[in-house]
């Protein structure tokens, strides 16, 4: 396995990323977008062993940051969903002309808030052939997103009043989300993309004891979709499978689910 730092452009920005490549290639490709205040790393390391993974099954992966988050351009005030999606577009762009990845499609696999990006870009690009979302929401509703703002900040007020009146919200994890955000982020209909991505394989991977998108919204994503679609619980598990055998089970799984619908041609 070789792991390489790439970079490349999208709306004029440069995005940083790591793309691992297996021994054997050309290799199906993957790639893993992040989650809301995240980066390619991810939580406890989760992207890196997840890539790691996946590689060490004979896929060739690129884990990149989203504008404004990680190594790459831009502030994260600026952010919205629409230039994720604009990001992940770029990014199967640059995989696709790379020579170590067969240019047969690719396979997106995100988290959380990349769940939802992921999801919206298969809706609007084909070269997008099998979609995995971990930890998913299925709605982005002003109610849904205060919720969500509320587990990040643990204050019991609701800040998108904040939000809306100073144009800005400092997250506890330093970050800071602009009202564009906000504005954008409810354009999006995470369930319409979702019936869209079939025939092109889903699959559904949640804790069902994810205190920040509540497991419910699994069986939302699920119920509609298109076949083929698969739905994975991983029993007690939080909102980034935060325990090894967590990690372990998410990961396992996932990479056999993307040898399953996108075979490598050398198995590992």
């Amino acid at each position: 396995m070789v792991e390489e730092f790439v970079s490349f452009s999208s709306e004029g920005m440069r995005i940083a990323g790591m793309l691992h490549v297996p021994e054997e290639t050309p290799a199906p490709g993957i790639i893993l977008c992040h989650g809301f205040t995240g980066t390619r790393v991810e939580s406890h390391r989760l992207f890196v062993l997840a890539a790691r993974e996946f590689c060490k099954q004979g896929f060739a992966v690129l884990r990149f940051d989203f504008r404004g988050s990680g190594e790459s351009e831009g502030l994260f005030e600026q952010t919205s969903i629409s230039g994720e999606i604009e990001d992940l577009k770029a990014a199967v762009n640059w995989i696709h002309e790379r020579k170590e990845v067969l240019d047969r499609g690719i396979g997106v696999n995100g988290l959380s808030l990349g769940g939802a990006v992921a999801a919206l870009a298969a809706a609007e690009d084909m070269r997008i052939r099998a979609v995995s979302l971990w930890s998913t929401p299925a709605t982005l509703s002003p109610e849904s997103f205060a919720e969500s703002l509320n587990q990040v900040l643990r204050q019991p007020e609701t800040p998108l009043d904040k939000l809306l009146n100073q144009g800005y919200l400092d997250l506890s994890s330093g970050d800071r989300i602009g009202k564009k955000f906000l504005v954008d982020v409810f354009k999006h209909d995470i369930l319409n993309a979702v019936s869209k991505i079939a025939p092109r394989p889903l699959l559904i991977v949640h804790g069902t004891e994810d205190p920040t998108v509540p497991v419910s919204h699994a069986q939302k994503l699920y119920e509609k979709a298109g076949e083929p679609k698969e739905k994975f619980l991983v029993e007690g598990a939080d909102h980034t499978f935060a325990r090894r055998d967590w990690q372990t089970k998410v990961t396992e799984y996932t990479a056999s689910w993307f040898k399953k619908h996108m075979p490598p041609t050398h198995h590992a």
